[in-house]
């Protein structure tokens, strides 16, 4: 018996197989100069209608449904970011089913999620519930359900001496015993179809999206990334990236759809408050956000609320990047990861040390300040590492570390004194330097008050006293030491005068907020919070042990005679604005000779 469906002569006549046939082809193929199918999207919508008959889709006006599935046919990486139960796992989830299902023997579909309980209560569990109720109306559709491996498996024992975890579905926690642990067991997998589905983006390590140039090494790899919108230097917000950048993109009020920056991918954000729902006079989809559930958290929550905005909202609130200490915009503007070309003039190296040995980071490393090609002063990041700590050495955590600075600094030729610690709450650590190696190391407390040094050598105010112009201190730009340490490198940054800047201390940099006080002064804020105001660590997740890192260095630079000026000097840039003043005392002068005189 043969079926002639879609243009094409097909043996039998089981609907589900003449669409499986169809989406191998391609959606669409030509034969004989006839074009057959009607297309990817239109075939996937007729697989999920005949697996799962109960589910919205196309034929009763799901828009979210519509826009997410061709997105993700359409391309390799596509990232589906919105607000709370906007149906991104569901999209991901019955696509790579089909797409599994079609192709069974040489695709594997990876699905990671943060941790095991997070993977079973969301993607990985929307999977087996839509594979055992499509199973149950299609018995003959491949596929093995192992449970303690968290995975469907093609291959059955029952008929295979070896199962192949390779050709199936599997689940992967990606923080492990509170680790952030990636995919790098599975970057090295090879097949022939490779998928992604990569859930709680916002969540993971800042290494998450590096796994995906080994993935990509595949014959045919395709990811979507899913994920609720937090921050824009997470990796959601990597991913999602629009091709300009976030600092030019407005905040949307309607779902939309962007080509994003991360391997040439699409992002599709869905708004709560534009949800489908509001195309029909009552609720039809209780599953998405509907107006009883937003007038509900309005009236708990507020307009400006996070919950507000992360339930019913959904999208990137690019306008806090006005308050961080970096952008990535700024990095690039002003070459900050750009390699520097030395003069060939002496230059000075400054090894620096962020101590930690109690769950943080212990980060050592050095940089190099000179003058470049142009003649002007530069300071460069040059390498940095972590100091390892063990327990079963018979040494204190203080005797390691300087014992490891004392090797690193011999090898580099760098003095004791040009060598700089933290030393907040660490007091015994100078002490271990000063009988390891010498007395001669420099503390750095973050703690206390900024210092009265020049903010810049070209950021000028009038002295409240005499009315005379003069540079503007610190104590009175900042409200306290770590932000001067901090807020330095950005103008350092915007000075041109920062080359070769890590990847990792970047990214710290640029998830650092600040304010303004009343006093319009600048304060970043703090490493750790308190419950009713949390700091970078509980707003993030990470403690920002590398920009601490660079910091102290530029801290020692500036010790050693390094000075930030957009200009060449103190003297260049007074001379470069006398001639304002010039302009004002000669206007001045002009007025008094044209002003009556009554005296007379």
């Amino acid at each position: 018996m043969e079926t002639i469906k879609y243009g094409h002569v097909w043996p039998g006549n089981n609907a589900l197989q003449i669409e499986i046939g169809c989406i191998r082809r391609g959606g669409s193929w030509t034969e004989n100069g006839q074009t057959c199918g009607q297309g990817l999207p239109f075939h996937y919508e007729q697989m999920r209608r005949l697996l799962w008959p109960r589910l919205d889709g196309e034929h009763n006006g799901q828009r979210w449904h519509v826009l997410t599935r061709d997105e993700i046919l359409a391309h390799k990486v596509t990232v589906l970011m919105g607000s709370g139960g906007t149906g991104k796992t569901h999209s991901a989830a019955w696509i790579y089913l089909v797409d599994y299902w079609c192709h069974p023997e040489d695709t594997i579909v990876l699905v990671s999620s943060t941790d095991l309980r997070g993977l079973e209560l969301r993607v990985f569990g929307e999977i087996k519930k839509l594979f055992e109720e499509a199973k149950t109306n299609h018995p003959g559709l491949p596929g093995n359900l192992i449970e303690s491996k968290h995975a469907i498996a093609t291959d059955n024992l029952d008929e295979e001496t070896v199962r192949d975890l390779r050709k199936g579905i599997i689940g992967i926690p990606c923080v492990q015993n509170g680790k952030f642990v990636g995919l790098g067991k599975y970057v090295g997998i090879h097949q022939k179809r490779v998928r992604l589905i990569a859930d709680e983006a916002q969540f993971m390590g800042a290494s998450f999206l590096s796994a995906f140039a080994n993935l990509n090494q595949n014959e045919d790899f395709k990811a979507t990334i899913l994920g609720n919108p937090n921050d824009p230097y997470d990796p959601l917000g990597k991913a999602a990236e629009p091709v300009d950048g976030w600092a030019s993109h407005m905040q949307p009020g309607k779902t939309s759809v962007w080509d994003t920056k991360f391997m040439q991918g699409r992002c599709v954000n869905l708004i709560g408050t534009d949800s489908p729902n509001f195309d029909f006079p009552q609720t039809r989809f209780k599953y998405l956000p509907h107006k009883q559930q937003i007038a509900e958290t309005l009236a708990s929550w507020g307009m400006d609320s996070m919950e507000y905005h992360s339930q019913c909202v959904g999208s990137m609130r690019t306008g806090e990047l006005l308050r961080r200490v970096l952008t990535r915009d700024l990095i690039r503007q002003f070459e900050a990861q750009s390699k520097v070309v030395w003069k060939g003039t002496p230059i000075i190296r400054i090894y620096g040390l962020d101590s930690a040995y109690g769950g943080d980071r212990c980060v050592g490393g050095y940089i190099e300040f000179g003058e470049d090609i142009t003649g002007k002063t530069i300071l460069a990041a040059a390498d940095c590492w972590m100091i390892p700590i063990r327990i079963a050495t018979g040494k204190s955590p203080e005797d390691q570390i300087a014992d490891r600075v004392r090797s690193d600094c011999d090898t580099l030729g760098i003095p004791p004194e040009n060598m700089f610690h933290d030393s907040t709450g660490r007091g015994s650590l100078g002490t271990a330097l000063a009988r390891v190696w010498s007395a001669q190391t420099n503390p750095v407390e973050f703690g206390g008050r900024p210092t009265d040094r020049p903010v810049t050598l070209d950021m000028f105010i009038r002295d409240p006293q005499t009315g005379q112009r003069r540079l503007k201190r610190c104590d009175e730009h900042y409200v306290n030491f770590v932000t001067e340490l901090w807020y330095t490198i950005r103008y350092a940054v915007e000075a041109s005068q920062i080359r070769n800047l890590p990847e990792d201390v970047v990214e710290e940099l640029c998830m650092r907020q600040w304010d303004k006080t009343k006093d319009d002064k600048r304060q970043v804020e703090p490493k750790r919070g308190t419950p009713n105001k949390p700091g970078m660590k509980e707003r993030t997740g990470r403690s920002p042990d590398m920009g601490d890192w660079f910091a102290i260095c530029l801290e020692g630079a500036r010790r050693r005679g390094f000075k930030i000026s957009k200009l060449a000097n103190e003297e260049s840039e007074a001379a470069n604005l006398q001639w304002l003043e010039d302009l004002r005392v000669a206007a001045r002068r002009r007025s008094e000779r044209h002003v009556l005189d009554y005296r007379a």
